[in-house]
């Protein structure tokens, strides 16, 4: 096998799979999380390359076939953010870009911009769903309708919002490919904004003070 070289640290939000939870236990004062994934994409990552496990950029530090399971390890540092994790049944996958790929759209870092909270969900006749988020957050009035957002790691559009909420619609080709239905009114989406709107709002914020 060829090693797989030149990662960077974004990622587009296109899922390309969802993994499993096979471990998760304290080391030190984090967490070492493992995560059971496909053949295939075992095959196609490095340890030290970069993937989005619902939407906060992890390292691989190592890889192990036991069996039937392909497993990828991570170090979390944090553990709260490890307790994101604890309990969940999917976890969006995705590697992150190579440099010299072709991509079109936003790019983002990986990076959680905050957390907002699932307020109503709602099934669409087709098989989608549509749903409602607050994040009572600053960075929500430079944000408009019809912008791209990830939730959890997911790439969506924003249909429609409020002062303190979000609402999408995703379509059932993403519900099937990814873990956003499993989620209960109550529960938590990591949320990431374009990084350029970001860092916009952040100097606007800065320019205020």
């Amino acid at each position: 096998m060829s090693t797989i070289t030149n990662y960077s640290l974004m990622f587009t939000g296109i899922i390309q799979e969802t993994g499993k939870v096979y471990q998760l236990h304290l080391q030190g004062l984090g967490c070492e999380l493992i995560l059971d994934v496909s053949d295939s994409l075992y095959t196609e990552v490095e340890i030290k390359s970069n993937i989005s496990v619902n939407g906060r950029a992890l390292t691989i530090l190592g890889k192990e076939i036991l069996g039937e399971f392909y497993l990828l390890k991570f170090y979390l540092a944090s553990t709260k953010v490890a307790a994101q994790y604890e309990g969940q049944k999917k976890l969006n996958l995705e590697r992150s870009i190579r440099l010299g790929e072709e991509i079109s759209g936003s790019l983002f870092y990986g990076v959680p911009s905050g957390y907002c909270q699932l307020i109503s969900k709602e099934n669409l006749s087709g098989g989608g769903i549509k749903i409602e988020v607050l994040w009572k957050n600053d960075f929500l009035q430079y944000l408009d309708v019809k912008d791209l957002i990830c939730l959890d790691g997911v790439l969506l559009i924003i249909r429609d919002m409020a002062k303190f909420s979000l609402v999408f619609d995703i379509y059932p080709e993403t519900v099937n490919l990814t873990n956003l239905v499993e989620k209960e009114i109550g529960e938590y989406f990591a949320i990431e904004i374009d990084p350029i709107v970001k860092k916009v709002g952040q100097i606007l914020a800065k320019k205020l003070r």
